[in-house]
């Protein structure tokens, strides 16, 4: 399976990327809404497997992250503050971790004090990978990078970067594909 999806990745590497246009910040691109979030498996601390298709329903914010990451390090907490205020609302903030020590995830999480953002491993990086691959044409994943995906399991829009998590402009276009 993981073969697949790198021989997948590769492919589409130098496939055209989806059509986009500018979000709600300037390093945010609104897909076409074509593209289905990838179903490799994710690991949660607890060694439980699943993978991001098992949130169909909520609209997720899926960061991809590293712990020696100093953008990340500046992102993680308004992250945080992004899944306490608005999980209520149908808005997941689903933090892959790139890293391949599920110990040094926790242990960084627990660290910073992040008790909104659960810790979760994308084995091999290949959710990241074949995301990045299809939305931003590079085979490799830089970090911070997030993809908003729709109650319908399509990725909406991606981020490279960091973006105004506790704005206005983000939290009203979480909403509104809450909402819809």
């Amino acid at each position: 399976m993981r073969l697949l999806a790198l021989v997948t990745a590769f492919v589409m590497a130098f496939s055209i990327p989806a059509v986009a246009q500018p979000g709600f910040a300037s390093n945010v691109t609104l897909t076409d809404g074509t593209k289905t979030v990838p179903d490799n498996a994710i690991v949660f601390a607890d060694g439980r497997q699943g993978s991001l298709a098992d949130y169909r329903g909520e609209v997720l914010v899926v960061t991809m992250w590293q712990v020696h990451c100093p953008f990340c390090r500046r992102e993680m907490p308004v992250l945080d503050r992004l899944a306490a205020d608005m999980k209520a609302e149908g808005v997941r903030v689903v933090p892959l971790g790139l890293d391949q020590d599920m110990g040094a995830i926790t242990a960084h999480l627990d660290r910073m004090n992040w008790p909104n953002l659960p810790a979760i491993q994308d084995i091999d990086m290949l959710n990241g990978l074949i995301m990045s691959v299809e939305h931003f044409g590079r085979l490799g994943v830089a970090t911070p990078t997030t993809f908003i995906i729709d109650k319908n399991g399509k990725v909406a829009a991606s981020v490279l970067g960091l973006v105004d998590w506790d704005g206005d402009a983000a939290r009203g276009y979480l909403r509104s594909l809450a909402a819809g």
